[in-house]
């Protein structure tokens, strides 16, 4: 009987481990061979060069843990600590455009139409962004917006400041590889709808919702969301 259970146990595990192989596979087919060797390469630089220096006496999956907690208890200086050469590989990625849209040019107009109740002109931001599609190209969209400011306005500092605001590229292999994948967790599953319907999430927020789904910090999909939607 004690066998039976045991093969049982074996069958199961190995059925376990080939379904979730099968998920990583699609799950890297979908993003593309190159982008899913920048990910794991900037997964693997995380825990080597990052979690192994600030967490050195934790096994991955704590320090992990660890990093996150402290983000949720405002510790973010952490986030200066990491590899500021793996900041500029991923920057200067194709992987970059699969996941974000990107502003491809920022300016401010002022709309004589468009005053406060002082007659002052209200000045609008424009932003300029550019999605990477399927077949290469990219994909142009202009948006526009009223944004607080101090006069006089210093056109220059806001638009550096919005030269690195970046959106999701809802048409880039990024988002089409999470969706491909099967048999998602309930956390993966929230993650994604809520992403593919507002956007980008707040780091603090996802955060949050990881602890409270106490996930596992080994597992493949978790350590890749940590890597492109906190740490980088």
């Amino acid at each position: 009987m004690k066998i039976i259970c045991l093969l049982i146990v074996g069958v199961l595990t190995i059925s376990s481990c080939s379904s979730k192989k099968g998920t990583i596979t699609e799950f890297e087919r979908v993003l593309g061979q190159e982008n899913s060797e920048t990910l794991t390469y900037l997964v693997q630089d995380f825990e080597n060069d990052f979690l192994a220096n600030e967490f050195p006496n934790l096994e991955i999956d704590e320090a992990y843990r660890q990093f996150i907690l402290e983000l949720r208890d405002g510790k973010n200086h952490v986030w200066r600590k990491i590899s500021k050469n793996s900041k500029n590989l991923f920057s200067k990625s194709a992987l970059r455009y699969e996941i974000y849209s990107v502003p491809d040019s920022v300016w401010i107009e002022y709309d004589k139409n468009n005053l406060t109740s002082s007659l002052k002109v209200i000045p609008v931001l424009k932003i300029r962004r550019k999605s990477l599609q399927q077949d290469g190209t990219f994909l142009y969209g202009v948006t526009e917006s009223i944004f607080s400011y101090k006069e006089p306005i210093n056109e220059d500092s806001i638009v550096k400041k919005y030269m690195n605001y970046v959106d999701v590229n809802f048409v880039g292999s990024y988002i089409r590889a999470l969706n491909s994948i099967p048999n998602k967790s309930p956390f993966l599953k929230n993650y994604i709808e809520s992403r593919n319907a507002a956007g980008l999430l707040s780091p603090i927020i996802i955060v949050n919702r990881m602890l409270s789904s106490n996930v596992d910090f080994n597992d493949y999909f978790i350590k890749r969301l940590i890597i492109t939607e906190i740490a980088y």
